[in-house]
């Protein structure tokens, strides 16, 4: 009579036992999924802005004149524009401009392009810097250019749209701010330096 009670005892136990397994392993497979998309959430979709850079600028030609105080200079440059995510950039048209004292002297239209996931694209261009463009007024055009020595700076703007599998969509922007000083003697770019 024992035995027959404890195998009618048996199977109720053993599927307690079984419900108890099925919930603690429902349970488990939760938290690493929740766990798994927490990670994905942080690591993968924390978009960060494009970062972009002048790599290099090289002076092509360069006239300067003392008397009236003038340069003119066709520079060749090259851009980099990285992409720090895992999906695609694709960004627009932009312009970038060269400054001398906070005056626009020169300008280009970059052609528009992608920076796949995690990596780095290089975009060259030219530009004609001419200090005839300088609006009316002081300056320090008649010391720098006996120094030989002409500070420049170059800013853009970088817009785009970061795409991920087709689904994530988002507009970024990267800005540019470089400073550099054209050395007229020897005819180059020197001292530059991109933040």
């Amino acid at each position: 009579m024992v035995d027959l009670e404890s195998q009618l005892v048996a199977p109720s136990n053993l599927r307690k036992e079984r419900t108890s397994n099925c919930f603690i392993y429902c349970l488990a497979g939760f938290v690493i999924l929740c766990s798994a998309v927490l990670v994905f959430a942080v690591l993968i979709l924390h978009i960060k802005p494009p970062e972009v850079k002048l790599r290099f600028v090289n002076v092509k030609n360069l006239n300067d004149s003392p008397w009236p105080p003038s340069f003119n200079t066709t520079l060749a440059a090259e851009m980099t524009v990285k992409n720090p995510n895992f999906g695609v950039y694709e960004f627009e048209p932009s312009t970038v401009s060269f400054l001398y004292c906070g005056s626009r002297v020169g300008s280009s239209v970059l052609v528009m392009g992608e920076a796949k996931g995690k990596k780095t694209v290089k975009v060259s261009f030219g530009v004609d810097v001419r200090s005839n463009r300088l609006p009316e007024g002081p300056n320090t055009l008649v010391s720098d250019i006996n120094s030989g020595m002409v500070k420049l700076s170059g800013s853009g703007t970088v817009s785009g749209r970061f795409t991920l599998w087709k689904i994530i969509k988002k507009k970024m922007t990267g800005k540019m701010d470089c400073t550099m000083t054209l050395v007229v003697k020897s005819k180059t770019i020197e001292g530059l330096v991109c933040r």
